[in-house]
């Protein structure tokens, strides 16, 4: 019996019935205690779990999928795929695409108009484009670069950089450039310059300069109409000094006036008075807007006219008289200045001159008794 005991398993050995018995390390021979085993999940969840996995994914692939399209559509119908061009507030056209801009527009048609004009032009008005989306009650709008530029051109105005003839700081009249406003003022110059050979300087009477600026392309004139502004006139009160060999007829008719124009001019003055040498008359001067001042110098062979000497001689009576010398005029070499203002002579002088022959005097006798 004893040995039967000691045959049955003891307690800390024996195993609930259906369980499998564990394993233990043959190394083990101490009895000591072993590590537990983690109880495995059941099979079941796991794969609940992965099929509830797999359903979230496909459904955040379709959302995505989803928004993706909304957002493509949206963009389809949004999307800047033109640019309006204005010009100030006025719509003028519409072209395809983005790439246009406001400043590649201005350089072309001022380029085009200073072909035109033959000088730089800068726009007046501003043109400004904008991104917008081509829809389908735009489409109407659309053009090409090639129609929109010449559409544009007739639209605007625009300032060119002229050359402006300045008298005393004022605005004269204006030319497209100097090369222009320069032959301006040499043909106004010209009917007042000295024959050719003769010695003078020739200048304005006015403060003339020619200054650029831009100006409204409406003030530019052609050569030949500047010509005739400047050359027009109003009628101011200038002054004459009587000449030898003058006379009033003379006088009114070298100023364009009548004798009576003069007589209304001068206080005192009559017909029947006359006019004498050295006199300073108030005669009607047509000043134009430019004047031309013209200082000849010219060198006159002239007479140096004889003098006269008188001797006294009491032995004879009062109505004698007897030249005992005859006299010689003789000859110099003069230097003469003449100020002329638009061709009228303005002041004549001698500055200086040589004597080339000495004249003779004439000497005379006179009885005295």
């Amino acid at each position: 019996m004893a040995e039967g005991k000691d045959n049955f398993p003891r307690r800390e050995e024996r195993v609930p019935y259906g369980a499998k018995k564990q394993r233990t390390s043959k190394h083990d021979n101490s009895g000591g205690s072993k590590r537990p085993q983690k109880p495995k999940k059941p099979q079941s969840t796991d794969k609940r779990k992965q099929k509830k996995r797999k359903s979230l994914t496909r459904k955040n692939v379709l959302l995505g999928v989803g928004a993706i399209l909304i957002f493509l559509v949206i963009i389809f119908f949004v999307r800047k795929n033109g640019t309006e061009v204005f010009v100030g507030s006025e719509s003028v056209g519409v072209l395809e695409g983005r790439a246009v801009k406001a400043e590649t527009i201005i350089d072309t048609i001022e380029t085009q108009l200073a072909g035109l004009v033959g000088t730089e032009v800068k726009l007046n008005e501003e043109i400004k484009t904008e991104r917008i989306h081509i829809g389908g009650g735009r489409k109407k709008d659309i053009c090409t670069m090639e129609h929109l530029i010449p559409k544009i051109r007739n639209l605007v105005t625009y300032k060119v950089n002229a050359a402006i003839i300045m008298v005393d700081g004022g605005k004269g009249v204006v030319l497209a450039n100097e090369e222009q406003a320069n032959n301006v003022l040499e043909s106004v110059k010209k009917p007042y310059l000295p024959a050719e050979g003769i010695d003078a300087t020739v200048e304005w009477v006015e403060n003339v300069t020619v200054a650029t600026d831009f100006v409204d392309s409406n003030e530019v004139l052609s050569e030949s109409d500047a010509v005739s502004v400047l050359q027009s006139t109003s009628t101011v009160t200038g002054t004459y000094t009587v000449q030898s060999n003058d006379a009033l007829y003379k006088i009114a008719q070298s100023y364009e006036c009548s004798v009576e124009d003069l007589i209304k001019l001068n206080e005192g003055l009559t017909i029947e008075a006359g006019i004498r040498v050295g006199q300073v008359l108030n005669v009607p001067i047509k000043k134009p807007k430019v004047s031309v001042k013209t200082v000849e110098t010219q060198v006159l062979t002239t007479v140096e006219p004889k003098t006269y000497e008188y001797q006294s001689d009491n032995t004879k009576p009062k109505s004698y008289q007897k030249v005992v010398q005859q006299g010689r005029a003789g000859q110099k070499k003069s230097t003469i200045q003449i100020t002329r203002i638009n061709g009228f002579v303005q002041e004549e002088k001698e500055i200086s001159k040589e004597i080339i022959n000495e004249p003779v005097p004439e000497i005379i006798v006179r009885g005295t008794l």
